[in-house]
């Protein structure tokens, strides 16, 4: 039997991605706003011969965004590396309405290739009745079924049986005619023509006649909704809106929320952060001793066990964080946040479409970045690529969980919140509201223009899944292990190997105390040379040559910063828990019996890397959404001003 393929497809946040990772057992990101995918993903559903491909929402068929057109392209076969034989085309239960319109606008153009699958049936509400209406009105196959709890088992049989009836008589798919798009939907068509080079689009002659057509497709919608459906399922999420949306407790309520988020970082964290750190120890204390080699010992526990296990460190507080936001994007909150913050983000020229990429970039710039293909507007999506790199991203955590825990007092703030952990939001924080400022000074010079209309659906809330949470912590921190058993693991080893050759000659070092041989062996080292050579530029900002190769490593990625200054004082592994590093760094001096690191200087490395572009990775992924060099050469200058001016102005202040 051969195998066949089919497009899933609906409206942003209809639940596509949870029921592909029901089919295929795969762990798509999924989460209860829209926007979240904004590429395809193929995988074939197990036990079953059907490959399945999750195409990015849409709320028509004339595309309004780069993501909603790679849906398009592909249902009108302008795609040539994805063929499909049937649509799964999945109905919003929470928004009928626009589900079947949408919906009845696909079977127009594939009226015999379409199963209707309506979601988020969570309390199996729908009586049989209701589906054989659903199914007569539609004239297609309708299954109902939850994303929620992965109730994929009705699903799978249908697909079993579709296939047996009709393997045989499936073609690929082809619409009926060629499809009308507005003239807004040019921007985002690379042509209008299909694969075989046939006409797939014509742009609307008449907007009046398109109109009206998708305002009847949208009366007949409500009339089987109406008919069909008569129990509301809102009345909580509108209840409880009275109080999160509400114009002086939703700003608070934001607020706490996040600020619980950051201080649970370090009070949760530290007992897992500690049993890691003993496991490293152990591991390099009974590796050291068997290892009789110098050069190999020095390698294994200085380059691999402690530039890896510096990093390691800090996977507690990265599973923390992404297990609680998973939490808060389940619920259908972060849609609220979107709204909140909607009317704030216009005023600095974004809109609320901004905000989830925004909010990925606390993740990663490169999600962020991907995320911004649902914004329409060119200029604003130009702009939130380039400030996106201000959000605090997971990579800076251990620098500032090393900085703030060194030189921040564990004092208590009003009997409740922590020291270290206010000042983690205020670095937290103060990203995004940079980037808000940069984006203002973007749309009123470089970009010019207005902040572009938003509209959202909200979700209805729902209780989040902690098993979902954990799975999503989880693959977070295995992604973050893969990192660093593969990038960072590298580049430990080239830092170790430029900061162990040249070797000085034995004759300077012979009769020095072993902890001042390395340091003479360090600064003569080609690391060394190199951080002599950038000194001058950093001591206006309170940075010394070694802080100077540490900034210039942690390019490659940002979590290197702390690996990297346990080899260049040749303590091997540490963490910001790590005594000896903690009082290098308090009780190091200059050539004038001073402090080299004081709060100054502290406060000098923190705003650097809150502002700056310390990422090859995010530069790489601006010139592939882009298409030049032009957009991530400005955006790593900009930053790199921004970087230093700050570490400038706060030093020489608090010096």
């Amino acid at each position: 039997m051969n195998t066949l393929s089919a497009y899933l497809i609906g409206l942003p946040n209809a639940g596509k991605s949870s029921l592909f990772n029901a089919l295929t057992g795969k762990g798509r990101k999924v989460s209860n706003y829209s926007g979240i995918t904004t590429d395809l993903a193929c995988a074939q559903v197990t036990d079953l011969p059907l490959n399945i491909v999750d195409l990015p929402g849409i709320t028509s068929l004339s595309p309004l965004s780069p993501d909603e057109a790679i849906t398009v392209n592909c249902l009108f076969n302008c795609n040539s590396n994805f063929k499909a034989n049937l649509i799964f085309f999945v109905l919003d239960l929470q928004r009928l309405t626009p589900s079947i319109s949408l919906c009845l606008e696909v079977l127009e153009q594939f009226p015999d290739q379409v199963v209707a699958l309506i979601n988020k049936d969570d309390e199996l509400s729908l009586t049989s009745e209701q589906k054989v209406y659903f199914q007569n009105k539609l004239a297609c196959p309708v299954v109902s079924v939850s994303s929620l709890n992965q109730e994929a088992g009705h699903l799978r049989e249908t697909i079993n049986q579709l296939i047996k009836k009709k393997s045989t008589h499936f073609t690929l798919l082809k619409p009926k005619k060629v499809q009308i798009i507005s003239g807004a939907s040019l921007p985002f068509l690379d042509n209008l023509t299909n694969s075989e080079g046939a006409p797939a689009f014509q742009v609307e002659s008449h907007p009046e006649e398109v109109f009206n057509h998708l305002l009847k497709k949208t009366y007949s919608a409500r009339e089987i909704v109406i008919a069909g459906l008569t129990k509301s399922r809102k009345a909580f999420s509108h209840k409880t809106d009275r109080i999160i949306l509400n114009n002086w407790l939703g700003p608070l309520i934001f607020i706490g929320i996040f600020l619980f988020i950051f201080t649970a970082l370090f009070s949760w964290a530290g007992p897992f952060m500690d049993g890691i750190d003993h496991l490293v120890g152990l591991l390099s204390s009974g590796l050291s001793p068997l290892i009789k080699n110098p050069m190999l010992n020095s390698l294994i526990i200085d380059g691999i066990i402690g530039g890896v296990g510096g990093v390691i460190i800090f996977l507690p507080q990265i599973m923390i964080l992404f297990f609680l936001l998973s939490l808060l994007e389940q619920s259908g909150y972060i849609a609220r946040a979107s709204l909140m913050t909607d009317k704030v983000m216009a005023f600095f020229g974004l809109s609320g479409k901004s905000f989830l990429p925004f909010l990925s970039g606390f993740a990663c710039s490169i999600p962020g970045i991907m995320a911004a293909r649902t914004i329409s507007d060119k200029k604003e999506r130009l702009v939130t690529m380039m400030t996106l790199p201000l959000i605090t991203c997971s990579a800076r955590l251990p620098v500032y969980i090393l900085i703030v825990g060194t030189f921040i007092p564990k004092e208590s703030v009003f009997g409740v919140f922590n020291l270290q952990g206010l000042t983690f939001f205020f670095l937290y924080f103060i990203g995004p509201l940079s980037a808000l400022i940069v984006a203002k000074i973007f749309r009123l010079s470089l970009f010019k223009g207005s902040s572009s209309s938003f509209v959202m659906d909200l979700p209805d809330y729902q209780k989040p899944r902690l098993g979902a949470a954990f799975k999503h912590s989880f693959q977070k921190g295995l992604g973050f292990l893969k990192k660093a058993g593969t990038v960072i693991l590298a580049l430990s080893l080239v830092i170790w190997v430029l900061s162990t050759f040249p070797q000085t000659d034995q004759a300077i070092t012979s009769g020095m105390e072993p902890a001042q041989a390395r340091a003479v062996n360090l600064e003569n080292s080609a690391l060394g040379r190199i951080g002599k050579v950038i000194e001058p530029v950093l001591k206006p900002i309170g940075l010394d040559w070694k802080m100077g190769v540490g900034l210039l490593i942690s390019l490659g990625a940002r979590e290197l910063f702390v690996s990297a200054l346990g080899t260049i004082y040749a303590l091997g592994d540490v963490d910001e828990e790590s005594s000896g590093l903690k009082e290098r760094l308090l009780t190091q001096r200059d050539s004038l019996g001073r402090p080299s690191y004081t709060l100054a200087t502290a406060w000098s490395i923190l705003l650097f890397f809150v502002f700056s572009l310390q990422c090859t990775s995010t530069l790489a992924i601006l010139r592939k959404e882009t298409g030049n060099w032009k957009i991530p050469t400005l955006t790593f200058s900009y930053l790199l001003v921004m970087a230093y001016s700050s570490s400038l102005v706060v030093y020489q202040v608090l010096k």
